[in-house]
């Protein structure tokens, strides 16, 4: 979701958001009453470029008989319910940022799909106890060194060991930051964004982790700090992509990060957490970059 027009007038901002409307664009329109004007948020994070083109040619020319669209507003689909005292506009309601704030701490399917294959996988394994099955989850059941059975056909491991867990706080942690941070992503992203964040995140952070702390090691935490690094970096530089992290949360975060590192035996994959996290905070900042730079 993202804020992609600005309007003084409403009759211009409905003509624009009615022929979004009729392009298929997912949008809303809603009346920041601070400063008077009429915001056009788009939903669909893959059309965002498409409204955006969109919009430079209707500030060149709004009365391009394109742009008016024969979809009209229809109050029975568009509009929440409204009480007489707040009829004052028929789009003033929509406190859409609230509205998706609420909604975005939902998990979307994906997010919780991770999340039940991550409890199953843990339930199976014993609470990962159960050696036959967490072998079979890890990047490499031998320690010499060498990704011997993933050379051989076995590339599911570069990610399987996301799956493992070995405690009920350890899962416990990944799988609320998982629900957090990932149903923020997923909202706003799409699924497919979503997928290849995790798969990538994941194979960077196993891989880190495999090389320089050995084989032996499981759990979502790597992705997780991928997901922190990407919503902490874009909140900070691209606040209108409306993804937000508390700043005392992101302390904690830091903070648990460098205490791992900093206490010795903790039996934590530190490697796969500074992964994740410099994958995340580096996809953020380049894509932050981008979108400021259009």
């Amino acid at each position: 979701m993202r804020s992609i027009a600005t309007f003084k007038e409403e009759k211009i901002a409905l003509r624009f958001w009615n022929f979004l409307q009729s392009e298929d664009i997912e949008s809303s329109l809603e009346e920041d009453e601070l400063n008077k004007e009429w915001l056009i948020w788009v939903l669909d994070e893959e059309k965002i470029t498409l409204a955006i083109k969109s919009y430079e040619e209707f500030k060149v020319k709004p009365d391009d008989p394109k742009f008016h669209s024969t979809k009209k507003y229809d109050p029975k689909l568009n509009e929440p319910n409204i009480t007489d005292q707040n009829k004052k506009s028929r789009f003033k309601n929509y406190n859409l940022r609230e509205n998706w704030a609420k909604q975005a701490k939902s998990p979307g399917m994906l997010s919780l799909s991770l999340i039940i294959t991550s409890v199953a996988v843990f339930l199976l394994s014993g609470m990962g106890q159960n050696v036959e099955i967490v072998n079979k989850f890890l990047i490499t059941e031998k320690l010499n060194g060498t990704l011997s059975e993933v050379l051989n056909g076995e590339v599911w491991r570069i990610i399987t060991p996301i799956f493992l867990h070995f405690s009920f706080f350890h899962i416990l942690f990944n799988m609320f930051w998982l629900h957090d941070l990932g149903g923020q992503i997923e909202k706003r992203k799409g699924s497919r964004f979503f997928l290849l964040f995790i798969l990538i995140t994941a194979i960077i952070s196993n891989l880190a982790q495999f090389k320089l702390g050995g084989p032996a090691f499981g759990g979502m935490s790597g992705v997780v700090y991928g997901l922190f690094g990407y919503v902490w970096i874009k909140s900070k530089f691209d606040p209108g992509d409306g993804l937000f992290i508390h700043q005392t949360t992101a302390l904690i975060m830091l903070g648990w990060f460098f205490l791992c590192f900093a206490v010795k035996d903790f039996g934590i994959a530190n490697w796969a957490h500074a992964g994740g996290l410099v994958t995340g905070s580096a996809w953020g900042y380049i894509s932050a970059v981008r979108w400021n730079r259009k």
